[in-house]
């Protein structure tokens, strides 16, 4: 928050990371079922800088406001802006890493 209390984001650019559009409904942590418009994809290895997304969408969560993403396609155009209500990390069976996260955009 700024300080007016109006929302303000930091920006971080994660490179290499797959969009996917989806109809699917989800719980989200205060067990509110919502229709997800797309899922992004982080891969755990090849997507970069490596972030805790969890521990930024409950900071945004705290400060009042959710975390939001702004898609943009490979040649830099910009393809969408959402909001992130649900992010899960996909384990990595049998090793204990993570495989990739999944943020629920709407």
């Amino acid at each position: 928050m700024d300080r007016y209390q109006h929302a303000i984001w930091d920006e971080t650019v994660v490179q290499h990371v797959h969009l996917q559009n989806t109809n699917e409904v989800k719980k989200t942590r205060d067990n509110t079922e919502v229709v997800l418009r797309s899922v992004l994809f982080i891969d755990g290895r090849l997507s970069s800088p490596a972030l805790d997304y969890d521990a930024l969408a409950s900071t945004s969560l705290q400060n009042g406001k959710p975390l939001r993403c702004e898609v943009r396609n490979a040649s830099g155009q910009k393809y969408g802006e959402f909001e992130v209500l649900t992010v899960d990390p996909v384990p990595d069976v049998p090793a204990t890493r993570v495989h990739h996260i999944e943020l629920g955009l709407v």
